[in-house]
């Protein structure tokens, strides 16, 4: 009988395969291989009736012979249409700017003009479900032959960030009230479809030639170099750019802007060829562009190296936009977006991980210059493997162009991991990474924590088990053998098959598409078990992590992986990447395994090391696994880092303890065996860690606030972990400050009062000095550089003069992030009154803030105990009003489900119910699946705490008690080892 999992793995395939050729959705199906756009816009970006007028030649060759063109569209009223054959190849842009099309744009942008000749077709069906038209001809296409079918078109410019979009933005000009617009193109995922009438699938390549009409005092951006700007002919003041044509690309890939910006500009060099850098952006932030320009040639010279191509244009712009975007930034190719303020760094005012966040996105965006651009995807559903590889080179791009930065990158990418790791096991319906997308919906969709932190932590995990060597060849023969192609992730797994098995000895027996088969069809991750079986021998086993599906509902569970561990031990531990290699195989086949761990000089010294040695599985995260270990080696394991928590490195002691959280949520683990485990935070500063122990037990105690001694002893606990700034121990490369005196104005020490891990006194100092001007540069360092933290203790402590100085300084000329940072911090104050003040905002006529702003700060505001019921009535009596503030269908409906993530006992759960039956008769299209994940939560939630409370409330008094009867507490394993 067939393995039933190897059946599951090609059923998945097939069913995806079937889906693709014959399930039309929205998709344009495979009739017509467009070869070449030539596409002339003119965007009318300012006053009341903005508007978008355009004509595009689209060279195309049937595959079929027909009458019936079809394509992409999405509010575009067709004008005219034109059909003639193309003898020969264009081989370049030339243009006449006075021709017809020109002077017909401006006659129908500026007046109104417009006169159809067309007689070619005989009528135009339009299809809005499909988001398509298609136009029935008086003859036939053949079947071989090249056309060019020209459209002249009117589409909309938008005020959200789809399509063809504008903003009008207040600039720091010094006369009153001065303006300036912002127009520009977001064509991911679907969204190109609204700026010109296209075939907008990934899977479709092609050239473009592109011209933009703009007025003389703006720029106008394009994917490729200016050729030239010329006069319009008949209307004054203004002129068309045209741009030089692009290499293959898909239509999501197309990016115009015309702005009033300003830019700086370097030279990127290598040998004889060079790329022009141009950092586009208002006045005021020019002179904060240099962190970013220092990094950025060194990240795109790594990428250019690991990958053995060079970057394909002559150009690469940068760009922000002074527009709520609902992204940190977009790779369009040649010509990089960001949101606002993520492309520049203000020294004064942004902090050590502000940089290290921009540095972050901008490594991202370029590796996207070639997963993605120059190699891309063919279909959605493979969207994984793009945003994956690009989560992934984040690591190494940073660490290239920041060697002094080892340990941030590390732990943004364990935190990105478990991030997806949550995602799953919290989401009712359970998703694979590769998914049937059928439409422009679900194609949005599919831009989620599995896509993109998912796909970062198996590639990772592929990466370890093939060999960096071996990975980094199949990566350079990837790019070389589809560049300007659109491919699927299974191409890079033949590839890296093709390597391996030029090793007899090694790469004979392995099948890496068959093992990441099993990784990306199968949804959630697996469980592994490891427990000492005497005589130095352990036995490993596989099991699917338990998610809220119940798959054993629905027959038997047959999840199983192929998992390559990595195991170290207390005599030899090795968490390098040589470490990350794995010792041994589970599989499908052979999913319990039990095997000879503790070499033996003799039988009795194997099973002194067994007893008395701690195994670590998994280290640095190095598979998409949690682990489970017997009771006797999570003893061990706590006895290690209560001696000398070193030995492990923080990522994985963030990550032993996080999946031992985890793994008690699931019913799988004693909560006595993780709070042992943390132990050690009373004796050392380990803030990183802390961090995550901090993030679970605050967790618990949410859903312990109905239990008021329960929710009470929850913070005499967290008093215990050791705060003070230490002097001896690991270099403290996680802590955000960067001093700039010789001390720590925010050191803590001889502190008696701590609150969020903050000096109460000293925080409340230093606030009041930067009140009256007399904070030094190093102390005003110190509060910026965990401004939200430091001003949440301020709000939390201080009076109402500390308040109201804190809600003027939103108000002032700020960056979103900063202003973000200060309005979170203020949703920590106790006070209703001052919560209220903060709910109105949202749709104050005085205050204009962004929906980007507004939802950061309700679901922040969500996690204080008195906000939370004024959280849930404002979105339940203001839901058609934050839909209109959103603008971007779906968010409301996600602020609710934040919110309602702390909810743990049945009223709540009828209240909830209640409101999301109301919602749903109102609006049929909300999604069901958030709907029914929030109430999911709840019931997980009151599940949770009904099977747990009294075990958490035992074992957090017996610490407790403990530290109140020995203030001289001390590990009682020093010397047991």
């Amino acid at each position: 009988m067939a393995n039933p999992i190897r059946r599951m793995h090609f059923l998945f395939i097939l069913v995806l395969t079937l889906f693709a050729n014959f399930n039309d959705g929205q998709r344009i199906g495979s009739s017509l291989r467009p070869l070449h756009y030539d596409l002339v816009l003119l965007p009318i970006i300012s006053g009341s009736s903005p508007r978008l007028c355009g004509h595009v030649f689209i060279d195309l060759e049937p595959t079929t012979s027909t009458n019936v063109v079809t394509f992409h569209g999405v509010d575009i009223t067709l004008l005219d249409v034109s059909v003639e054959p193309v003898l020969g190849v264009r081989n370049g842009t030339t243009t006449n700017f006075s021709d017809d099309r020109f002077l017909q744009l401006e006659d129908l942008c500026f007046s109104g003009l417009f006169v159809s000749v067309s007689r070619v077709f005989q009528r135009i069906q339009d299809d809005p479900e499909r988001q398509q038209f298609s136009i029935i001809l008086k003859q036939s296409l053949k079947k071989g032959k090249r056309y060019r079918i020209g459209l002249l078109y009117m589409a909309n410019v938008r005020d959200e960030s789809k399509g063809f979009y504008r903003i009008n933005y207040k600039t720091n000009d010094d006369s009153c009230c001065h303006e300036g617009w912002f127009g520009g193109t977001q064509m991911q995922v679907t969204e190109a479809r609204k700026v010109l009438p296209c075939l907008d699938e990934p899977g479709f390549k092609s050239t473009f030639d592109i011209i933009v009409g703009h007025n003389k005092a703006m720029s106008a951006l394009a994917n490729m170099p200016e050729m030239a700007t010329v006069p319009m002919v008949n209307t004054r003041d203004w002129m068309w750019t045209s741009f030089s044509r692009t290499p293959l690309m898909p239509t999501y890939l197309l990016a115009m802007f015309v702005t009033d910006y300003q830019h700086l500009e370097q030279v990127y060099q290598v040998g004889d060829r060079t790329v022009k850098l141009r950092y586009w952006g208002r006045p005021e932030q020019l002179p904060h562009f240099k962190h970013i320009m220092e990094v950025t040639p060194k990240m795109l010279h790594y990428m250019e190296t690991y990958v053995n191509q060079p970057f394909s244009l002559p150009k690469l712009d940068f760009i922000t936009a002074p527009i709520d975007l609902h992204f940190e930034a977009m790779e369009n190719w040649g010509l990089i977006l960001f949101r606002d303020d993520k492309l520049y760094h203000n020294e004064e005012t942004d902090s050590e991980d502000d940089r290290f966040y921009r540095t972050q996105i901008m490594a991202h965006e370029l590796a996207h210059q070639f997963f993605g651009n120059l190699v891309t995807c063919d279909w959605w559903s493979d969207i994984w493997f793009n945003e994956g590889f690009s989560s992934f080179l984040e690591v190494d791009i940073i660490n290239h162009a920041m060697p002094n930065e080892t340990f941030r990158p590390e732990a943004a990418q364990l935190k990105g991991i478990r991030n997806a790791m949550k995602f799953e096991e919290k989401h009712v319906k359970p998703l694979t990474v590769v998914r049937q997308v059928e439409t422009a919906d679900e194609a949005d969709r599919m831009f989620d924590a599995i896509s993109y932190s998912k796909g970062n932590g198996l590639l990772l995990m592929l990466r370890n088990f093939v060999g960096q060597e071996t990975f980094q060849i199949a990566v350079a023969t990837y790019m070389e053998r589809f560049q300007f192609q659109s491919v699927n992730s299974q191409r890079f797994m033949e590839i890296l098959d093709e390597e391996l098995h030029q090793d007899r000895e090694f790469g004979r027996t392995m099948n890496v598409t068959k093992i990441m088969n099993s990784w990306t069809g199968q949804p959630s991750y697996p469980i592994v078990r490891c427990s000492k079986t005497g005589d130095g021998r352990i036995r490993l086993s596989q099991e699917p992590f338990p998610m809220s599906y119940n798959y054993s509902s629905h027959g038997k569970d047959t999840r199983l992986w192929w998992i390559p561990l990595a195991m170290t031990d207390a005599k030899r531990p090795d968490f390098s990447h040589g470490g990350t290699y794995p010792r041994i195989w589970l599989t499908p086949d052979r999913p319990t395994l039990e095997i000879p761990y503790f070499p033996p000089l003799s039988r009795h010294q194997a099973a002194e090391d067994a007893e008395n040695s701690w195994i670590f599985i998994n280290g640095q995260s190095s598979s998409y696994i949690r682990v489970l270990y017997d009771k006797s080696n999570w003893r061990l394991l706590s006895k290690q880092l209560m001696i000398n928590h070193t030995v492990i490195p923080k990522v994985s002691r963030a990550q032993l303890i996080d999946d031992a959280f985890t793994l008690a949520v699931a019913g799988l683990l004693e909560y006595e065996t993780v709070l042992d485990l943390i132990e050690y935070l009373t004796l050392v500063n380990d803030e990183f860690v802390r961090s995550t122990s901090q993030f679970h037990l605050q967790w618990m105690k949410e859903r312990s606030r109905h239990n008021e001694s329960l929710y009470q002893l929850f913070g005499e606990y967290t008093r215990r972990f050791k705060y003070e700034k230490m002097d001896k121990g690991e270099s403290d490369e996680y802590h955000n400050l960067i001093r700039l005196d010789a001390f720590d104005p925010l050191d803590g020490i001889d502190c008696h009062n701590w609150s969020d891990g903050v000096c109460v006194d000293q925080v409340l100092r230093l606030f009041r000095a930067q009140m009256t001007g007399t904070i030094t540069p190093g102390e005003k360092r110190a509060m910026f550089e965990n401004l939200e933290r430091n001003w949440c203790v301020v709000i939390r402590h201080a009076g109402k003069e500390e308040w109201e100085w804190a809600w003027r300084a939103t108000l002032r000329d700020l960056s979103s992030t900063q202003r973000i940072k200060i309005l979170s911090a203020m949703t920590c104050t106790p006070h209703r009154g001052q919560l209220k003040q903060l709910l109105a905002r949202v749709f104050s006529p005085t205050i204009d803030q962004n929906p980007h702003e507004t939802f950061k700060t309700i679901e922040k505001m969500a996690e204080n105990p008195v906000a939370r019921s004024m959280v849930l009535n404002f979105i339940k009596n203001n839901w058609e009003s934050l839909e209109r503030h959103f603008k971007r269908s779906g968010e409301t409906l996600k602020l609710l489900a934040s919110a309602a993530k702390h909810l743990s006992n049945a009223e709540d759960l009828d209240e909830m119910s209640q409101l999301i039956f109301e919602l749903q008769n109102k609006d049929n299209k909300l999604d069901h699946s958030v709907t029914e994940g929030i109430l999911d939560g709840i019931r997980s939630n009151i599940r949770w705490a009904e099977k747990n409370l009294d075990e958490v409330y035992s074992v957090l008094a017996a610490r407790v008690i403990t530290r109140r009867t020995d203030k001289s507490f001390t590990s009682p394993y020093v010397n047991t080892i």
